[in-house]
């Protein structure tokens, strides 16, 4: 078991690579015109086509009024559109407009926080990347149970 000095070095060191990852992945979504939350919608909505409003909201996790929000911007910009749903009437689908996969698919290759992050990650051999992976997992997995 990590002793309290360890365990405050690795609670300082996520910390503070998460504040940097936030803070890049912030400005390359602003340099697309969008917020980091929009990003994460389009994402989700990249690989879950066809999701209502509240299957976005419970699986990104972020308050209703504000997912309402996005998506209402989202549409403005021309990079969602609402259908509605055929099966009930009262559900409204979400889908990508194909300007709106595209937007999604260039930050994924265009970020600033994948591009340094993959930097920051070269120095280490194939077999490290795979047991940080592994141990951010189990980590992970701990603190959400």
């Amino acid at each position: 078991m990590a002793d309290r000095e360890q365990t405050i070095e690795v609670y300082q060191s996520y910390f503070a690579v998460a504040r940097q990852l936030k803070k890049l992945a912030h400005q390359s979504a602003a340099d697309l015109g969008l917020t980091v939350h929009q990003i994460g919608i389009l994402n989700f909505l990249l690989q879950h086509p066809g999701q209502t409003q509240k299957e976005v909201t419970e699986r990104l996790v972020f308050n209703k009024s504000r997912v309402s929000l996005h998506i209402d911007a989202l549409a403005l910009k021309g990079l969602v559109t609402r259908t509605v749903s055929e099966l009930d009437r009262r559900e409204t689908m979400l889908y990508l407009t194909t300007e709106g996969e595209m937007l999604c698919k260039r930050y994924n290759e265009e970020a600033w926080s994948h591009k340094v992050l993959g930097e920051a990650l070269a120095p280490f051999k194939e077999d490290e990347l795979r047991q940080l992976i592994h141990m951010n997992k189990q980590l992970l997995l701990h603190l959400n149970s």
